[in-house]
């Protein structure tokens, strides 16, 4: 049984929004609101743990992933990159235990190839609105 009322009161969206508090005195250089700034925000508990390095050029980005997976092949990888942008972020945790990441100048499909060539196997999460997948090394 229900209860109707001939009343009804408006609804008032409220909008939400999504800050990256910075407490370095290095710029993270991350677009507020961006799907790499969100999963920056998830990965850390504290935006100073995370060290990135930005990598232009597809020779130097090619190289510079296969270094950077090579140090730590056995680590969890997060890839993200914005939608229809040239632009992408790979994170992996680093032996101090904040984050270390290279942002590249391509976007997320070419470091998922890249990845697949150094037989990494990468997930998508089940959410389809998501941007960020997770690889792993095929042992």
């Amino acid at each position: 049984m229900g209860w109707f009322s001939s009343t009804t009161k408006p609804v008032v969206a409220q909008p939400q929004s999504l800050q990256i508090e910075q407490r370095s005195h290095n710029s993270l250089n991350i677009t507020p609101g961006s799907d790499i700034s969100t999963t920056l925000s998830q990965i850390a508990d504290d935006p100073s743990d995370i060290r990135i390095k930005q990598i232009s050029g597809r020779d130097e980005i090619n190289r510079s992933v296969n270094e950077f997976v090579r140090e730590r092949p056995s680590n969890l990888y997060v890839i993200d990159g914005d939608r229809e942008q040239q632009e992408s972020i790979i994170c992996t945790s680093n032996a101090s235990g904040g984050k270390t990441c290279l942002k590249l100048g391509y976007n997320s499909i070419e470091l998922f190839k890249q990845m697949q060539k150094l037989e990494y196997f990468c997930s998508l999460p089940d959410d389809i609105n998501a941007t960020y997948f997770e690889c792993r090394k095929i042992q």
